[in-house]
């Protein structure tokens, strides 16, 4: 999710192919109040790594957790099968 209000972003690899996984999965940890959102970075067209944008990102579980909407949106799906690995 974004940290600045707007509407959560879907990024996988059809969406943001050039974002850097470690980024992304510092961005996946970033659980509010726990720990710090981040910036994701991304390798540009020279192949240089570098911050994607601005805003800081953090993990979407506290306001959008499965985003259904923009999931069937882009891929045009209706049902969901999902695993999700959350600590006990």
């Amino acid at each position: 999710s974004r940290t600045d209000g707007r509407e959560p972003m879907l990024l996988n690899y059809l969406t943001a192919p050039h974002v850097l996984i470690w980024s992304a999965c510092r961005a996946s940890s970033a659980v509010p109040g726990i720990f710090a959102s981040c910036q994701l970075w991304a390798r540009d067209a020279r192949g240089r790594a570098g911050p994607l944008e601005e805003l800081k990102f953090t993990d979407g579980c506290v306001d959008s957790d499965l985003p259904k909407a923009r999931l069937t949106e882009l891929f045009n799906v209706n049902f969901f099968v999902v695993s999700q690995g959350n600590p006990v």
